[in-house]
């Protein structure tokens, strides 16, 4: 079984690969995609969510090499650059371990890079967390609080409650979990690690630490900006993808990391 693709933009022209965050799907690039419809958009839906939902979620490595058969397969020339967001953002480094000769140029954001602090909380966390999920109450009002337009309201709501919450609880573990792969800092494709300046620590310090790691990577944050900020900023995130991709100078919004 397939991963879902939804492909927009120009046939033939660079490929963008885009990877959403954990319960949502492609539709949380809906920004992204319009702005950037100049390029061939390749909006995938990972392994257990949105319409790839009957596609068993394995692994990051496992949903990693289902995206190379994606670009493999569909990509123009069977290359892509890739943007990545939290879960996204791990699959795509997860890709550069993998398959580095796929990806021409890197976005992500909302990445950590060492296991999360105080993770024997982490299992009583998520049994709260994933029966809140299936309350309609509490998934109007995250869909609300996300500040989302209510298209994009709708197909929150609709994807989180069709997601299985063992598939939930299971990437949720494997991120806590998860450390860079020493095997990156051998990677040369140009990533660009990005974060919104007012996430978590833990966020934040990853941007530092993933671009002292790769030989090619820059560091850039957001400031007062949150996780989805390619939602919340759409006009700054557009133009930094666009920069970055295309090799222009990136928008003078940005704050620079002192590693990168």
């Amino acid at each position: 079984m397939s991963l879902y693709v939804d492909e927009t933009g120009t046939p033939g022209a660079a490929s963008i690969v885009f990877l959403h965050g954990i319960a949502a799907s492609s539709w949380m690039w809906a920004l992204q995609t319009a702005a950037l419809a100049d390029f061939h958009c390749l909006n995938v839906d990972l392994p257990g969510h949105g319409k790839s939902n009957q596609v068993p979620w394995v692994s990051l490595a496992d949903a990693a090499e289902q995206l190379a058969a994606v670009i493999r397969a569909r990509a123009t020339h069977g290359r892509a650059h890739i943007v990545g967001l939290s879960l996204g953002a791990h699959v795509a480094l997860a890709l550069l371990e993998q398959n580095a000769a796929l990806a021409d140029r890197v976005v992500i954001s909302g990445i950590t890079a060492e296991p999360w602090p105080n993770r024997s909380l982490l299992g009583a966390q998520l049994w709260l967390t994933t029966g809140l999920l299936k309350r309609r109450w509490y998934v109007n009002m995250q869909a609300k609080a996300l500040g989302l337009s209510p298209a994009m309201q709708a197909a929150f709501i609709e994807n989180l409650q069709a997601m299985s919450m063992d598939t939930y609880r299971r990437i949720y573990t494997e991120a806590a979990d998860y450390s860079v792969p020493p095997a990156l800092r051998h990677v040369n494709t140009p990533t660009l690690v990005t974060a919104g300046g007012s996430e978590s620590k833990i966020i934040v310090e990853a941007v530092d630490a993933i671009v002292k790691l790769m030989p090619n990577a820059q560091g850039r944050l957001a400031p007062g900006r949150g996780h989805g900020w390619n939602v919340e900023a759409p006009a700054l995130f557009n133009a930094m993808v666009r920069a970055w991709i295309t090799g222009a100078p990136l928008p003078a919004g940005l704050q620079t990391v002192q590693g990168g």
